[in-house]
């Protein structure tokens, strides 16, 4: 017997070893099916670690229903009895938390702190001990008290299957979330287009600035190192004129200002001064999104 959970022990511990280096490697902030990979094995140790927990029940109750061999050299008679499998479960649940507990506080692989994510009671003000030795007994929280018990019990109650189904609803729920955000972001993606395209550029119109040739003038501007927003901010003022004056004055900037001129010449100065007012209305995504700014 001593020989067989020696050896479920050292497998598990290099499964552990394993999946901890490449855990630790593999972040959570990625895309698509990398996302699915990245979470499981993110989560592989408390996968190990239940695992592990099971092999060692089955080589203890293998050896205890055994006749002659410690610690019940009655043996079994019959482990088929309903009381005895009902006796033996509930055993088996009590058995694994200590186990699981034991494994998680040695290992301090914990679901919510794998997850990068705080459990209630987390604060720093509900701070219990802090031995300062590394693991699990570092800055140890209620929220760390919580998340250890949780874990163990996760494991120890429900085995490689309980935590095996909690893995793939944390996947199925992030993947989940991830569709739900990409369904909202096309929904406002609509929404913008459809605000700019009946709304902004009728306005512009109106002031006698299409959205093609105010676009041209900015990135005319821009490749010449002067921002769209200083031109904005001296349309407000009624000052785009003496702005004009001066960037012409500089041989480098010249062509790129009279582009604008090209723009701007045609527009009445009342008008023009509205401009700023339309584009406003955008925010600062919608700006960089139509205007290019």
């Amino acid at each position: 017997m001593k020989q067989k959970v020696v050896r479920v022990g050292l497998v598990t511990l290099a499964l552990l070893a394993l999946t901890t280096t490449v855990a630790w490697a593999a972040p959570l902030a990625q895309e698509g099916d990398a996302v699915q990979d990245s979470l499981w094995v993110t989560l592989a140790p408390l996968l190990a670690i239940a695992t592990f927990v099971e092999r060692v029940l089955e080589v203890f109750w293998e050896r205890y229903e055994q006749a002659g061999s410690w610690p019940n050299k009655a043996g079994v008679a019959d482990a088929k009895v309903p009381s005895y499998v009902s006796q033996k479960k509930v055993r088996s649940q009590w058995i694994g938390t200590g186990f699981a507990a034991a494994a998680v506080c040695l290992t301090n692989f914990r679901f919510f702190r794998l997850l990068g994510l705080d459990v209630l009671f987390s604060s720093p003000n509900l701070l219990l001990f802090d031995l300062n030795v590394g693991g699990i007994f570092d800055d140890f929280t209620l929220g760390t008290l919580v998340d250890w018990l949780a874990t163990a019990a996760i494991i120890g109650w429900g085995g490689t299957e309980l935590t095996h189904s909690i893995i793939e609803g944390l996947v199925k729920g992030r993947n989940l979330w991830k569709e739900m955000r990409e369904v909202e972001a096309g929904r406002q993606s609509i929404l913008d287009a459809k605000f700019f395209n009946d709304y902004v550029v009728p306005e512009l119109e109106k002031r006698g600035v299409s959205v093609a040739t105010l676009r041209q003038a900015f990135d005319m501007l821009e490749s010449v190192g002067v921002s769209p927003n200083e031109l904005i901010a001296q349309m407000t003022l009624g000052q785009a004129g003496r702005l004009m004056a001066q960037l012409e004055a500089d041989p480098a900037k010249a062509q790129a200002v009279q582009a604008v001129r090209v723009v701007l010449d045609g527009v009445p100065q009342e008008q023009l001064a509205e401009i700023p007012n339309v584009i406003s209305m955008l925010s600062a995504d919608q700006r960089q999104r139509f205007l290019g700014f």
